[in-house]
């Protein structure tokens, strides 16, 4: 039995042209992005890494990027240099805050948990982003927080 269907050749081209623009994505090679800074310090990681339409930040403590020192002062002050390092980050690869889908935050004593929220919410507005939050014992350069971000940046608005 031969069933018939009406399917426009414009709905055919539609779907493969999505198809095309789906494996076309998928088929470029990751990019391992890194600012001159973090080429000089040569530590054995990216800044970050851009992989089909994702930018995959590595972990960031709140150390100046000119000095490498962390902030004196403890939770609050290097909160807010973590956050203003990952801005930084996300910027000079064509992304914004507005544009972090995920965070994971490791904290050197979860009861500073509240503390780093306040100055959290100083950086990003609803709708947050995802996030989870954890403990950690033994932090980078001994800093109180490491934030870790991944941010959903079309390919198209990025070029």
């Amino acid at each position: 039995m031969l069933i018939r269907s009406r399917v426009s050749s414009r709905t055919i081209v539609g779907a493969l042209a999505l198809l095309a623009a789906m494996s076309s994505g998928a088929a470029e090679k990751a990019q391992f992005l890194n600012s001159q800074r973090a080429l000089e310090l040569d530590r054995p990681f990216s800044e970050a890494v851009r992989a089909g339409d994702f930018l995959y930040l590595s972990g960031q403590i709140g150390d100046d990027p000119v000095t490498a020192r962390l902030p004196p002062g403890g939770i609050e002050p290097e909160s807010r240099q973590v956050l203003v390092n990952v801005k930084r980050v996300l910027e000079a690869n064509g992304a914004s805050l507005s544009d972090v889908v995920k965070c994971t935050v490791f904290l050197a004593d979860i009861a500073e948990w509240a503390t780093f929220n306040n100055v959290y919410r100083e950086f990003f507005k609803k709708p947050f982003p995802a996030r989870s939050a954890l403990g950690a014992s033994g932090l980078a350069m001994n800093a109180r927080v490491e934030l870790e971000c991944i941010a959903y940046v079309p390919q198209k608005r990025s070029r």
